[in-house]
């Protein structure tokens, strides 16, 4: 069974606590909480608008100091961030995960539980941001090493091949916002798949 995460849409809009109280009704276990733009009012804002039997499955992506304030239990450190603090140890009273975009910086993470990998696939939220990898990729495991979550233009047609292609799991981004009204109805067929 694939693990199946979603990442919140890059921009804040309406509505959008009560739609992600939904997904983790609908089975959601991680949620990464990224905005590009927004600042730590923002962030409070989801945060508190979402139900706190939720806040342990909440990865935060920046603001790393809220994790206090709201029982938070999982950080996400974007590759430039872990690339300056230079891989120092982590403490173990977290769930820290983090992103590589060449499979060999997987030596540079051991200490992470995971990371994304990406763009599998073109990206469906950023035009441009094209495929990294073959279609016939394989993904090698290595022995305690962190899981591989495939991250890049995964709709529910792809979930198969990102299986077949042997990754520990699947981010959703794009398939989930790009239509917030099917949201919840596109991971709940997603999180099918991925339990098959």
């Amino acid at each position: 069974m694939m693990e199946l995460i979603v990442i919140s849409k890059p921009t804040v809009f309406k509505e959008e606590s009560s739609l992600i109280n939904q997904l983790f009704e609908a089975g959601l276990q991680v949620f990464h909480l990224r905005k590009e733009n927004a600042d730590e009012a923002a962030y409070r804002k989801i945060i508190e608008g979402i139900s706190p039997e939720y806040h342990s499955r909440i990865a935060l992506h920046h603001f790393h100091s809220l994790a206090g304030d709201y029982h938070i239990q999982r950080i996400h450190h974007t590759e430039s961030f872990r690339k300056e603090r230079h891989n120092g140890e982590l403490p173990e009273n977290k769930i820290f995960s983090t992103s590589i975009h060449h499979l060999a910086d997987r030596e540079e993470i051991g200490q992470y539980q995971y990371s994304f990998f990406g763009p599998v696939f073109n990206s469906l939220s950023k035009p441009g941001y094209k495929s990294m990898i073959p279609s016939h990729f394989r993904l090698e495991k290595h022995q305690a090493a962190p899981k591989i979550i495939a991250l890049g233009g995964i709709g529910l047609t792809k979930i198969d091949q990102v299986k077949e292609m042997n990754f520990d799991g699947i981010a959703l981004l794009g398939s989930i916002w790009n239509d917030p009204s099917q949201a919840i109805t596109t991971f709940k067929k997603a999180l099918v798949k991925c339990q098959a």
